[in-house]
């Protein structure tokens, strides 16, 4: 018999659990989501929300989840093993702290992107829970697509040679967009050794920056961070060049496409 882990939900917004109630949603996009639909495995023994209407909602929904408007009273009660960090980026510190902060600490926290806003905020974080022996995943969640992973094992198979640019093109907003960019951007370049950042105020959205981005690996090739636009036109792909050839992909059409180089018969040496 499975041990079921017991699981937490700090913030009930979208990506908590309402983006799955969206109309024409085919697969889980949400935490509370993912704990139901593996539901042998875990069990949600807690949530919480400052507001409100978001409780409320919440339990329309799932009566069976004890919701509180104290979150330390209601956190130290639980017993958890894992807990889902929901709220903004400006507040993960918090919750996360209050998390480790417990007589028995959650084996697992998962957070939403970005971690934190702040470079120095986020390293303490990642700090804290490797001291509390904790695991940090943050939901940088094209790591685990399989479309994406298909792309990482073709760049990493030499099939382009050496690699000497990576392109990822996302539209705006810094935070809720342009986390998973960057992290695209380290995951498949690698480490780097110097960046170079534009701000673009007329693309700014929903209170949230737009910024592009110019990155130079210690591999020796170059990184692209573009942003295409505002939200509504969702524009999600990346193009990495090597000496082998062109390497693409196209997340609307669920595709890869592969351009192999071949001498120009209009311009020698081309």
């Amino acid at each position: 018999m499975t041990v079921k882990l017991r699981a937490f939900v700090v913030g009930l917004g979208q990506v908590a659990w309402r983006f799955d109630e969206e109309p024409g949603r085919e697969t889980i996009w949400t935490h509370v989501g993912a704990y139901k639909a593996l539901s042998d495995r875990y069990e949600i023994c807690g949530a919480y929300d400052p507001q409100a209407e978001a409780r409320n909602a919440f339990t329309s929904r799932h009566p069976e989840v004890p919701v509180g408007d104290d979150f330390a009273a209601l956190l130290a009660g639980s017993k958890i093993e894992v807990i889902s960090i929901c709220t903004p980026a400006e507040s993960h510190d918090a919750a996360l702290g209050a998390a480790l902060d417990l007589a028995v600490p959650p084996k697992v926290v998962w957070c939403e992107k970005p971690l934190s806003a702040s470079l120095a905020r986020g390293q303490e974080m990642v700090s804290a829970c490797e001291a509390a022996g904790t695991q940090l995943t943050v939901s940088h969640t094209r790591r685990w697509s399989p479309l994406w992973r298909r792309f990482k094992e073709r760049l990493d198979s030499g099939e382009l040679g050496t690699l000497r640019s990576l392109r990822i093109a996302m539209p705006n907003r810094l935070w809720s967009i342009g986390s998973h960019a960057i992290d695209l951007l380290l995951w498949l370049g690698g480490d780097v050794s110097a960046i170079e950042a534009l701000a673009l105020p007329g693309l700014e959205e929903e209170g949230e920056p737009a910024v592009s981005a110019i990155l130079a690996f210690t591999s020796g090739a170059a990184g692209y961070l573009q942003v295409t636009g505002l939200k509504s036109g969702l524009i999600v792909e990346a193009e990495a060049i090597g000496d082998k050839g062109r390497l693409g992909l196209l997340e609307d059409q669920n595709k890869i496409l592969f351009e192999p180089f071949q001498s120009c018969a209009r311009f020698q040496g081309y």
